[in-house]
């Protein structure tokens, strides 16, 4: 009888702990500001200056709707050097919490905040470009003291070697740098296109490139409006330059054909913030579960992922993805 009384208490404990999670949840999602929140940071992180420009409410009143989102486990914040960004849980293990995420989906964002968020991006955008454009020159130094293109290179090309069926006509590099890996992927496909919106680093990887089925375009990623046309994209080392890194991985998915292959080197998260001021970087690195989350979102499977030694205090970690569009 003692033993029944104390598993019955212990069940009892657990159905009020559940019960608390429950109420703590619905008494955070049950104020629409806070709704709107969860909704804008769905797929991108924004810090506490960013959406109290968004929501134009004053830090402390953003910061007081954060604190309770985050006691509740409905988002999470990660520090980028002296800055703190806040996000919705990639991967939420309440099924709560997914099926309000899920509705709050399939809601339509307030005509306002879009424009906040895109005049947001659009700052973070601007920040890259004059960076590239006032430091060329000592850029290509900067990146070959963090992660040169050797590093990656053989991992790369053994992903687009040993990936059957990859159709070999269209490739693009986006942000090609030194055109080493240009050179290389020229090898494997009819047409190679790198791209970039730096006309300063353009003209420092035409002086690298000599073969006549390599072509360069400087233009944004973003802005590409071909869909479906390509074999293969490849960007190293550039994804933490993007604004908004899931818009990134959407445009991959939009321009690579059905069981196109998507591969991405990329730094893991570390705290070496002089990054943002020597080398243009907007984030931090990011953590594997973040990049596979926002690849399923814009329909890419992983297939392969391989993290490299580190270097000078960098992680690397180079993954493959396909269409599933």
């Amino acid at each position: 009888p003692y033993m029944q009384r104390e598993n019955s208490q212990t069940v009892s404990n657990h159905e009020t702990e559940d019960l608390s999670d429950i109420v703590q949840i619905t008494k955070a999602t049950g104020d629409a500001l806070r709704a709107s929140i969860l909704h804008t940071l769905a797929d991108d992180a924004y810090g506490v200056l960013e959406l109290g420009e968004v929501f134009t409410m004053a830090q402390p009143a953003i910061s007081h709707h954060l604190k309770v989102l985050l006691d509740a486990g409905l988002v999470t914040r990660r520090k980028e050097g002296t800055s703190v960004f806040y996000q919705r849980i990639s991967r939420p293990s309440c099924a709560l919490i997914q099926a309000i995420y899920e509705e709050l989906d399939q809601s339509t964002p307030d005509s306002n905040i879009e424009d906040n968020l895109l005049r947001i991006h659009e700052r973070r955008n601007q920040q890259s470009r004059e960076f590239f454009a006032s430091h060329a020159d000592a850029l290509a130094q900067q990146r070959e003291l963090i992660c040169a293109p050797d590093v990656y290179h053989d991992t790369v090309t053994d992903f687009v070697l040993h990936t059957p069926p990859l159709r070999r006509k269209r490739a693009l590099e986006v942000g090609p740098g030194s055109g080493t890996m240009l050179l290389t992927l020229a090898e494997h496909f009819d047409q190679v296109t790198g791209i970039d919106s730096s006309p300063e680093i353009l003209r420092e990887t035409a002086e690298q490139i000599s073969k006549p089925n390599i072509r360069l375009i400087e233009q944004d990623f973003l802005s590409l409006t071909q869909r479906k046309n390509l074999d293969f994209i490849l960007a190293a080392m550039v994804v933490h330059h993007f604004a908004s890194p899931v818009q990134f991985f959407r445009q991959a998915s939009n321009l690579l054909q059905t069981s196109g292959l998507l591969v991405i080197a990329e730094l893991c998260t570390h705290n070496q913030e002089w990054v943002k001021d020597a080398c243009g970087d907007l984030w931090l690195g990011f953590s594997t579960e973040e990049l596979h989350n926002w690849a399923g979102r814009a329909g890419l499977t992983i297939l392969e992922q391989q993290h490299l030694a580190q270097r000078n205090g960098f992680g690397v970690q180079v993954m493959s993805f396909t269409s599933n569009n």
